[in-house]
C-alpha cells in the first residue's frame, strides 16, 4: 500500500473508530438513563438486562482503545495501529459474545425495534473488529 493510500485509509480507520467509540459510550448514557423493566430485551428474557450491565467495564476498554486509536492515526503515530488493533480485538470479542448470547437464547427471533438495534451493533463490531484486526496485521512495521 502506498504511503498516500495508507493515510487515507488510516483517516477512515480513525474516523470509524472515533465514532464507534462516541456511539458505544451513548449507548452506555441511554443505557443508564432507561428504566430496566420498560426494555423489550429484558421482559422477553429478565437475564438479559444483568447480562448487559456485566459489559459496562469491557465496552469502557473498547472505548478507550478506540479513542486512542483513533487520535493516534490522525497524528500519524505508529502507536495508533496498535491501538486501533487492540480495539478491533475487543471489538470483535464483545461481539462474539453477544452473539452467542443472543443465539442461545432466541433473543434474534423476536421481531422488535430492540432487537435489531442490538443485532446491528453485533454485525457493526464484529464487521468493524475483524476489518482492524486485519488492517493493523497489514500495516506493522510500515
Amino acid at each position: 500500500m502506498a504511503a498516500g493510500n495508507l493515510k487515507k485509509v488510516e483517516s477512515i480507520v480513525a474516523v470509524l473508530l472515533g465514532l464507534t467509540g462516541l456511539g458505544t459510550l451513548i449507548f452506555w448514557i441511554a443505557f443508564a438513563l432507561e428504566n430496566p423493566q420498560e426494555s423489550f430485551l429484558a421482559q422477553i428474557y429478565p437475564a438479559w438486562y444483568p447480562w448487559e450491565r456485566s459489559f459496562i467495564v469491557a465496552d469502557g476498554w473498547m472505548i478507550v482503545a478506540a479513542f486512542v486509536g483513533a487520535y493516534g492515526l490522525l497524528r500519524r503515530r505508529p502507536w495508533g495501529r496498535h491501538w486501533a488493533g487492540m480495539a478491533g480485538s475487543a471489538m470483535l470479542f464483545l461481539a462474539l459474545m453477544d452473539i452467542l448470547f443472543f443465539l442461545q437464547n432466541g433473543l434474534y427471533l423476536h421481531p422488535h425495534p430492540e432487537v435489531l438495534m442490538e443485532a446491528l451493533i453485533h454485525l457493526w463490531l464484529l464487521g468493524l473488529g475483524i476489518a482492524l484486526i486485519i488492517f493493523t496485521a497489514r500495516a506493522v512495521g510500515k
